[in-house]
């Protein structure tokens, strides 16, 4: 078990190509360091382009390698349930997940399938905080499913357990900088996250 350290925090976003993982992690990245801290990040490419893992390691404050061990995640940012299944090594009974209500069939002929019921029982079986979101619902009330990621990034900074490493106003700067319609999109998506975050704890 990988003693969990205040001076510092892990996130693990993980989901498929085409989510939005490395903006999700390049705007958190961002708003980190205009909050003074330090941050590294890697990102883990499957074949991104046909919808395989992608997973991308922000760790915040005193660390010195990029890599989150296994068992050392504060928090789970999940896109798609499966992904939250895989990488669920990375959790430890501390670690908050905050998994995106979304299932993707795998591009593989032949593969059965689990219900979604019965991953997320599954999931809420291991006994750690769990918020669950649908952040691509709430993504299309911001005026487009491809901000899923900026929710999802507001359910994080909702959970407050980045409070200190990383300003809500300063995620909203980095946002700022997207062109239009981005810009208003993002910023809706992100508050829509942060607010939903206490209604889908369990």
């Amino acid at each position: 078990m990988v003693k969990m350290n205040r001076k510092y925090k892990n996130v693990l976003a993980v989901g498929v190509g085409g989510q939005g993982l490395i903006t999700f992690g390049r705007v958190l990245a961002e708003a980190a360091i205009l909050n003074g801290t330090r941050v590294l990040t890697a990102e883990v490419h499957g074949m991104a382009q046909r919808g395989g893992s992608v997973v991308t390691h922000i760790r915040l404050g005193d660390v010195e390698s990029p890599l989150i061990p296994l068992n050392g995640a504060h928090v789970i940012v999940s896109m798609e349930l499966l992904e939250a299944a895989r990488y669920i090594n990375y959790a430890n009974r501390e670690t908050i997940l905050i998994l995106n209500k979304r299932l993707i069939r795998p591009n593989i002929p032949g593969v059965k399938m689990p219900k979604m019921d019965e991953i997320i029982e599954k999931i809420k079986s291991i006994g750690l905080k769990t918020v669950i979101l649908e952040a691509d619902e709430l993504a299309e009330e911001a005026g487009s499913y491809v901000s899923a990621n900026m929710v999802m990034l507001g359910a994080l900074l909702g959970s407050k357990i980045l409070d200190g490493f990383v300003k809500l106003e300063n995620v909203e700067k980095v946002i700022s900088k997207m062109p239009e319609p981005w810009r208003e999109i993002n910023i809706k998506a992100l508050k829509l996250g942060y607010s939903s975050y206490s209604k889908n704890s369990y």
